[in-house]
């Protein structure tokens, strides 16, 4: 029986730390700029990279994680994108800073799609609320990230910032290599009572209880899981092209100095904390993909208002709600798909989600690099909201078969 108060604790201190490396590049990357004298589309093409690597490293290491102890795959995941991040820090040119920020993002690829097959198989019908708490402490962790290292960067430098970014990972490394209980396969057969911590405090706490899932007698379509894979993927294109430039749309086109720039992707998250939270409580197979359907669109709005000549609060505003509602589809989405990809294993799935979400985050910041180069920071922006807006189609076009497999899954 695992120490279930210590396992909860480890999986949201580990999701909090490796979700740093996920948005450390876009924060410096305004002062990488002009370090290396880039054009808008030649820092997309890093962030591309950055973001390929990771897609290939969470197959793989999602698949993995299925057959090795899940410990190792993210304990040792940690050590290697500390090692590689520190490497990065001291890099005597862009080439070898690029070598060490790839394997940064393969190293720290292996925690996600791991993680993910823990909680899927360990909770049954409370799989969500335990999502939300999990996708809060990350937004939590990239806050406070954002805050800190956006005062650290521009008063110390990109190496200080990277440095102190690797502390957290070294750490959770060594808790997760010699945290055995994460090896158990519990599936419904944890006892009732673990204890999940709230972001906001260790105490009080939340007690899930663990129902057994139904298996499956027949698994849905593979076409089905592919065609809702297309489609959040679409979605993932729109958020990631924004959110990744956040810093630097705030700098170059809303005319804020680095620090304060930084804070708009604390915005975001922040907005994800109380979407993450407030999607935990309701969100269930029944009713999470009628969910995705109403929220994409609220997306695309939300992306598309950026582009207006408003006051700065109201883009404040429509970043915080962005987040709001982003989050709150993440949570749904895992949900969706676990059931609809049911033919593969646990870590298997979640790998090929994180690889769907991160090759679609890797074309996004370059093709949006290209339309800042070429149209300008407006004219990309509305652009990058039409990605998400195909999404709802699909979502709409194919709700009827999804659904089905939905209500055949949660039977």
């Amino acid at each position: 029986m695992p120490n279930t108060r210590r396992t909860a604790v480890l999986r949201y201190s580990g999701h909090a730390a490796n979700d740093l490396f996920f948005f450390v590049l876009p924060l410096v990357l305004p002062v990488l700029l002009i370090r290396y004298g880039l054009s808008f589309s030649e820092a997309g093409g890093i962030l591309t990279f950055y973001l390929v690597c990771t897609g290939v490293g969470s197959y793989v290491l999602g698949r993995v994680s299925d057959r090795i102890p899940r410990r190792l795959v993210m304990g040792v995941g940690f050590f290697l994108s500390a090692a590689a991040l520190l490497g990065a820090g001291f890099a005597p040119s862009l080439t070898m800073f690029l070598v060490f920020i790839g394997t940064t993002a393969l190293a720290m690829s292996s925690f996600h799609p791991a993680m993910y097959a823990h909680i899927d198989e360990t909770f049954g019908d409370d799989k969500g609320r335990v999502l939300g708490h999990y996708e809060a402490w990350g937004s939590l962790a990239i806050i406070t990230m954002f805050v800190v290292n956006g005062m650290i960067l521009e008063r110390f430098g990109v190496r200080t910032v990277l440095i102190i970014t690797s502390v957290p990972a070294l750490i959770m490394g060594f808790l997760l290599v010699g945290y055995r209980p994460l090896d158990s396969q519990l599936s419904g057969k944890a006892a009732e009572g673990e204890v999940v911590p709230s972001p906001s405090a260790v105490a009080p706490s939340v007690v899930v209880k663990h129902l057994p899932d139904v298996p499956l007698t027949e698994h849905p379509s593979l076409g089905l899981f592919l065609t809702f894979l297309s489609s959040m993927a679409l979605r993932v294109a729109t958020v990631a092209a924004i959110l990744n430039f956040l810093p630097t749309i705030f700098t170059h086109h809303y005319g804020l100095g680095t620090e304060e720039a930084s804070w708009s992707t604390g915005l975001f998250f922040a907005g994800g904390i109380a979407g993450s939270l407030i999607a935990s409580r309701f969100s269930r197979i029944d009713r999470s993909y009628r969910i995705l359907v109403f929220g994409s669109p609220v997306i695309a709005a939300l992306v598309a208002s950026l582009a207006l000549d408003a006051p700065l609060a109201i883009h404040a505003c429509a970043v915080v709600l962005f987040g709001f509602v982003g989050s709150g589809l993440l949570i749904n989405q895992n949900l969706v798909l676990s059931a609809l990809g049911s033919r593969f294993g646990k870590g298997e799935v979640f790998g090929i989600l994180m690889a769907a979400i991160t090759l679609a985050s890797a074309l996004s910041p370059v093709l949006f690099g290209l339309a800042v180069d070429g149209r300008g920071f407006k004219a990309a922006i509305v652009i990058f909201s039409i990605p998400v807006l195909l999404n709802a189609f699909i979502l709409v076009a194919s709700s009827r078969p999804i659904l089905s497999a939905l209500k055949n899954a949660a039977e």
